[in-house]
């Protein structure tokens, strides 16, 4: 039986690393990210560093996020769960709020409709208390991460957000699912989890005319109702200023296809196609009635695409609706299909990745360490990386690992205005995580 990534997280999805390899991993690990935070900072011998050195006054430390927030600063993004959601905190009442804006995830446990994005009753907005995370190595990273109240169906792993100069990420609440199933078919297995992964942006782009161009892609999607069947995304896409598009997959050896109508800008910031052809087909029941959103962030000058996918699932013909399970839901990351310089994506990421597990990654030239940011020094959740620029593929960095452990994965890493997407296969599944620049 298919294990969901939940399901395994005590084993993993990769063999952790014990005794002399893995303390050499976390030694490694532990100083380049502390090379990378040191250079992110000035601190790389150049000219910037000097200067601080000789001055007498004091420094002012850089703030890695706003000193306060509230709601009228709204994150716009998607979700692991392929939800569409707006994400709200204010740090001073220390409240947040969720409004999700579309999504596939029902509102209660045995049913498929409604949806958590159903308005009724203004039931799809969440609200809960927020505290000052204190976990992370620094003061500096303290101050920008907060913990969402509430929002975890387990106590022991708290929903977290980081917040960030235009983006947040990190967990919004989860959910509990299950269903039985309609004419023999469309059951979902009764799977909690916790939260779910979430990256938004205070600023997006709806202008396909700003938008259009060539992409690489990398994401993470999976099926409930085929026993939360996993697959990952690996494609490059041409988008046009019509909204039109070609999708050509990776996996498949480069077959291109448009594989929904053409996005179209929607008034909530987002780009949308519908009949969004899911990667792991036909549909378990009736038509491809799932949908893609394209979520724009604008980071450093650069646009960030989001794409998530949201299914659909219906099981009685009295709502007006049609009788269908296309329930593949997931996130995924774009990048331009230009060129990367070895040394231009140096610096420390924040993410969460398909393991539902946080994740720190610091990169410096040719070498990546991937952290658990709240147990830096449990060797069994680090892996070091060795990253290749000479790109076969441009915008596409390979790696391997850094142990050169035979039959070892190797991984895809795509960079733009700051946020990176990592895919990798590990046991048969896919690994993937987009993480967003720290410092």
């Amino acid at each position: 039986m298919h294990q969901h990534p939940l399901q395994h997280e005590q084993d993993r999805q990769h063999t952790p690393w014990r005794n002399h390899r893995g303390q050499r991993a976390l030694r490694y690990g532990t100083a380049l990210l502390g090379a990378a935070m040191l250079a992110a900072c000035g601190g790389d011998g150049g000219g910037g560093g000097t200067a601080a050195s000789t001055s007498s006054a004091p420094a002012i430390p850089v703030r890695l996020c706003p000193a306060s927030l509230d709601y009228t600063t709204t994150f716009t993004g998607g979700t692991g769960s392929g939800e569409l959601v707006k994400v709200q905190i204010d740090t001073t009442r220390k409240t947040w709020q969720v409004t999700f804006l579309d999504s596939s995830v029902p509102r209660t446990t045995g049913t498929v409709q409604p949806t958590r994005s159903d308005t009724t009753g203004g039931q799809n907005v969440m609200t809960g208390t927020l505290s000052q995370e204190t976990g992370l190595p620094t003061d500096k990273l303290n101050q920008c991460a907060f913990q969402l109240n509430g929002a975890s169906l387990d106590p022991n792993r708290p929903a977290r957000l980081f917040v960030g100069e235009g983006v947040a990420g990190g967990t919004i609440p989860g959910a509990r699912i299950q269903f039985n199933g309609v004419l023999g078919a469309g059951a979902v297995p009764d799977t909690t989890f916790p939260y779910f992964q979430f990256i938004g942006f205070v600023q997006t782009e709806t202008d396909l005319t700003k938008i259009a161009g060539q992409y690489n892609g990398y994401g993470f999607h999976e099926v409930p109702s085929k026993n939360f069947q996993t697959v990952a995304q690996d494609y490059r896409m041409a988008l046009a200023a019509d909204g039109s598009f070609q999708v050509c997959d990776n996996k498949t050896g480069g077959t291109c296809s448009q594989k929904g109508k053409n996005f179209v800008p929607q008034a909530n910031g987002s780009l949308m196609s519908a009949n969004y052809k899911a990667e792991i087909d036909p549909p378990t029941l009736g038509a491809t009635l799932g949908r893609a959103y394209l979520i724009v962030g604008k980071l450093r000058g650069q646009l960030v695409p989001v794409m998530i996918r949201v299914g659909y699932a219906n099981s009685s013909v009295t709502n007006g609706m049609p009788l269908g399970a296309d329930d593949e839901i997931g996130i995924g990351m774009m990048a331009p299909a230009i060129a990367l310089t070895q040394g231009t994506v140096n610096g420390e990421y924040v993410g969460v990745d398909s393991n539902f597990d946080y994740r720190t990654t610091a990169l410096v030239a040719a070498d990546a360490a991937m952290l658990d940011p709240f147990h830096p020094s449990d060797a069994s959740l680090a892996t070091a990386l060795k990253l290749d620029f000479s790109q076969q593929q441009a915008g596409v960095i390979t790696t391997t690992r850094k142990d050169g452990a035979a039959g070892s994965p190797t991984g895809k890493l795509i960079f733009t205005g700051g946020v990176f997407g990592f895919l990798e296969s590990r046991s048969g599944s896919p690994y993937f995580t987009i993480g967003a620049f720290v410092q």
